[in-house]
C-alpha cells in the first residue's frame, strides 16, 4: 500500500507538473497572441501612415502634370500671338508705306498747286507789265517806226531751233517726225527739223556736220553707243539732248530724258500689283532687253515691299519662251507681267490662262489692241500721266473740222499712226521753249522750264527723267479699254 501510495503520489505530482507545464504553454501562447496582436496594430498603423504620404505624391504628380499642361497651353499661346504679332507688325509696315506715299503725293500735289499760283502771279503781273509797256510804246514814234518794230520783234519771236534727230541706220523715226510736223500747224514755225544717220567709227564726221550746222538742240534714241554720243556732245557743245529713251538710270549731264524713271514706274507697278491682291508676280522678258532688265531688278526689289514675291524669267526665242512660261506657271504666279511686246506675248494674250497678265508702258499706243483678241481680262500700265488735269490746245480744236477730213481723206493712215502723245508733246515742249528764249541759251531756258502736255508735267531737271505724276492703269476687255484709275 505504501508502495501504492508513494506512486500514486508519484502520479500526482507528475500530473501536477504537467499542469503547471500546460499553464506555462497557455502563457506562452497568450503572449504570442499580444505580440501577433501588437504586429497588427503597429502594420496597421504603419499603413496608416504611409497612406497620407502616398496621396501627397499623388497629388504632387497631379500638380505637376496641370503645371506641365498650363504650361504647354502658355507656350502655344505664346507662339500664336507671336504670330499674330509679326502679320500685325507687317500690316502696320504696309499701312505706313501706304500713308508714306500718299503723304508725298499730297505733298507734291501741294507744290505743284503752289507754283501754279506763283506762276498764275506772275503771269498777271507780266501781263501789267506788258500793258504799261505797250501803251507807252504806242504813245511814242511814228506809225512807220511802229510798224518796222513789230515786224523785227515778230521775225524774231518765230525764229526756229535747229534741231537735229540722230538715228541708227534703217530707223525710220525722223521720216515720221518730219512729216507730222508738216500737218501740225503753227508747231512747223517753232523748229527746223533736220536728220543724220550714226553710224560707228564715222562719230568725228558726225561731229564735224553738227558743228558747221550750228545745231541748236539734239533729238534721237536707238543703240547704246548713239545715245553715249550725243551725251558727249551735248555736254561738249552745252546743247539740250532730249529723248525719250529710259534705258539708263542716270541719264547725261544735259540728257533730258522725256519719260518716268524706271524706279518710279517700279513703284507705280508694285502697288498697283498689291493693291489689286497679287502677291506673287513672275516676269517674262526677252534677252538683250536692257530695258525690261533694269525695270525687272527694280520690281525685284519694291514689290517685297509690299509682301509680294517676284518671278523672273528672260528667254532667247520662240521654244525657250514656252519653256520659261512653264517654269514661271510651275512656281505659283498669280500675276504674269510684259514691259515689251513681241509676236510671242501677243500670241499669249489670245490664250485664256489662270493668272493675270499685266503689261508695260510700250504696250500703250494709239492703236492697240488693234486686231488682237482678248478672251480675257488684261491690264495695262498706261503712259497717260494725271500729274495734272490735261490742257487742250486752242489749235487742236479749231483746226479739229481740218485734220479729220484730211485723216479720213489719207486712205493708208500713215500720217494717224505716226502721230503719237510723246510727239504731241515733244513739239509742244519745242515751241513753248522757242517762244520763252530769250537772251540765255536754249539750254538755261529749258532747265527753268516746266510744261504741261498729254502724258502729263514735264520738270526739266539736268540729268534726271523729266515725266512726273501718278501711275495710270487700265483693263481691256475684248476691245474696250476701262480706267482703273481714282
Amino acid at each position: 500500500m505504501d508502495e501504492k501510495n508513494q506512486q500514486g503520489g508519484t502520479e500526482a505530482k507528475e500530473m501536477d507538473e504537467k499542469n503547471q507545464q500546460g499553464s506555462t504553454e497557455a502563457k506562452e501562447i497568450d503572449k504570442k497572441n499580444l505580440q501577433d496582436k501588437t504586429e497588427v496594430k503597429e502594420t496597421d498603423e504603419r499603413k496608416q501612415q504611409s497612406k497620407p504620404k502616398a496621396i501627397e505624391s499623388m497629388e504632387q504628380a497631379k500638380q505637376e502634370s496641370y503645371k506641365a499642361t498650363a504650361q504647354h497651353r502658355e507656350l502655344e499661346q505664346y507662339g500664336d500671338a507671336e504670330d499674330r504679332e509679326e502679320e500685325e507688325a507687317l500690316e502696320r509696315e504696309r499701312q505706313r508705306l501706304r500713308e508714306e506715299r500718299k503723304a508725298r503725293r499730297k505733298q507734291k500735289e501741294a507744290a505743284k498747286k503752289a507754283a501754279q499760283r506763283r506762276r498764275l502771279f506772275l503771269l498777271l503781273l507780266f501781263l501789267c507789265v506788258v500793258f504799261v509797256v505797250l501803251f507807252l510804246f504806242l504813245r511814242k514814234g511814228s506809225p512807220a517806226q511802229r510798224g518796222q518794230e513789230k515786224t523785227s520783234n515778230s521775225v524774231a519771236e518765230r525764229a526756229s531751233i535747229e534741231a537735229y534727230y540722230v538715228e541708227d541706220k534703217g530707223s525710220t523715226k525722223a521720216e515720221e517726225l518730219e512729216a507730222y510736223l508738216e500737218n501740225a500747224g503753227e508747231y512747223n514755225a517753232s523748229v527746223n527739223l533736220h536728220s543724220l544717220i550714226y553710224e560707228e567709227g564715222k562719230e568725228e564726221e558726225l561731229k564735224q556736220a553738227l558743228k558747221e550746222a550750228k545745231a541748236e538742240l539734239l533729238l534721237g534714241e536707238g543703240s547704246g553707243k548713239l545715245e553715249a554720243f550725243l551725251e558727249k556732245f551735248s555736254v561738249e557743245e552745252k546743247i539740250p539732248y532730249l529723248s525719250q529713251s529710259s534705258k539708263k538710270l542716270e541719264p547725261g549731264n544735259n540728257h533730258f530724258v522725256l519719260e518716268k524713271s524706271l524706279e518710279d514706274q517700279a513703284v507705280d507697278l508694285g502697288f498697283f500689283a498689291y493693291s489689286e491682291a497679287f502677291r506673287k508676280m513672275g516676269i517674262l522678258l526677252q534677252e538683250g532687253d536692257e530695258k525690261g532688265k533694269t525695270l525687272a531688278e527694280q520690281l525685284s526689289e519694291s514689290f517685297p515691299e509690299y509682301g509680294g514675291t517676284v518671278e523672273i524669267r528672260s528667254y532667247k526665242g520662240e521654244e525657250d519662251f514656252q519653256a520659261k512660261l512653264s517654269e514661271l506657271e510651275e512656281a505659283g504666279i498669280d500675276l504674269l507681267f510684259l514691259p515689251s511686246p513681241g509676236e510671242q506675248e501677243k500670241a499669249l494674250l489670245s490664250e485664256e490662262k489662270s493668272y493675270n497678265v499685266l503689261l508695260g508702258k510700250d504696250w500703250d499706243q494709239e492703236n492697240f489692241p488693234g486686231d488682237l483678241e482678248l478672251p480675257y481680262p488684261v491690264y495695262l500700265y498706261g503712259r497717260e500721266n494725271k500729274a495734272l488735269p490735261l490742257v487742250e490746245k486752242e489749235e487742236e480744236s479749231s483746226d479739229s473740222s481740218g485734220e479729220e477730213a484730211q485723216k479720213s481723206s489719207d486712205s493708208s493712215g500713215e500720217e494717224a499712226q505716226s502721230e503719237s502723245r510723246y510727239d504731241r508733246d515733244l513739239l509742244g515742249i519745242l515751241s513753248k521753249l522757242r517762244a520763252e528764249v530769250k537772251k540765255k541759251s536754249l539750254l538755261q531756258t529749258l532747265e527753268s522750264m516746266s510744261y504741261q502736255g498729254e502724258c502729263g508735267e514735264y520738270h526739266f531737271l539736268p540729268g534726271q527723267y523729266c515725266l512726273k505724276g501718278q501711275g495710270q492703269f487700265y483693263e481691256f476687255q475684248g476691245q474696250e479699254k476701262r480706267d482703273l484709275n481714282p
